[in-house]
């Protein structure tokens, strides 16, 4: 499964008096991704370097950006520390400020990768949970046994409607699903996903 950000993150690292400051958030389109970018530029306008990398499932898209740096040394190591933990709809952009020491691609590589991790584990990523919205039919003289079995099994329930029979929303997880699918008392019917 997925790992996404929950929240935002931040990281500060130092190498030979150049400062990297690391920033990530969870994004869902590529506009958004820019909007964060376009902040972070106004606000280190005095940094040499605003390096970035985002992804969104939405349009499946994948961009980054060395900001100047010498090809490679920067934006493709950000998006490296993502790719490799397997986060998702995600924007990093590390901005740095030069110390006066010059780091080697090796060096670079290494700083910008050192912040976009910090920044990344700040954020804790978690696993993305996929549920199934259902509506579930069920008999008066059975709602009591439904209610049990759902609360035992954790399946949320988001809505109950009573008219000549319960008529329920609920949310299922992935791993729920083998138990909601095994009731023999109600119908069910998938209406969605969500995540």
């Amino acid at each position: 499964m997925p790992l996404i950000l929950p929240s935002s993150g931040e990281c500060t690292y130092e190498e030979k008096r150049s400062k990297f400051l690391g920033y990530c958030a969870p994004v869902t389109t590529e506009a958004e991704a820019k909007t964060i970018i376009n902040t972070i530029r106004q606000a280190h306008q005095k940094a040499n370097h605003n390096v970035f990398a985002y992804a969104t499932r939405s349009g499946n898209i994948t961009r980054m950006s060395d900001d100047g740096e010498p090809s490679g040394t920067a934006g493709m190591p950000v998006l490296n520390v993502f790719q490799k933990t397997g986060v998702v709809d995600y924007v990093c952009v590390v901005t740095r400020y030069f110390g006066g020491t010059l780091l080697g691609a090796g060096g670079l590589v290494r700083a910008y990768s050192k912040a976009a991790k910090g920044a990344m584990e700040a954020a804790n990523p978690t696993e993305e949970i996929i549920s199934a919205i259902y509506q579930v039919i069920c008999p008066y003289n059975q709602f009591d046994n439904l209610k049990y079995h759902f609360d035992k099994w954790g399946i949320d329930i988001l809505n109950i409607e009573y008219t000549d029979r319960c008529t329920l929303t609920v949310s299922v997880t992935e791993a729920q699903e083998p138990d909601f699918q095994s009731g023999t008392f109600y119908s069910y019917e998938r209406l969605s996903y969500e995540n």
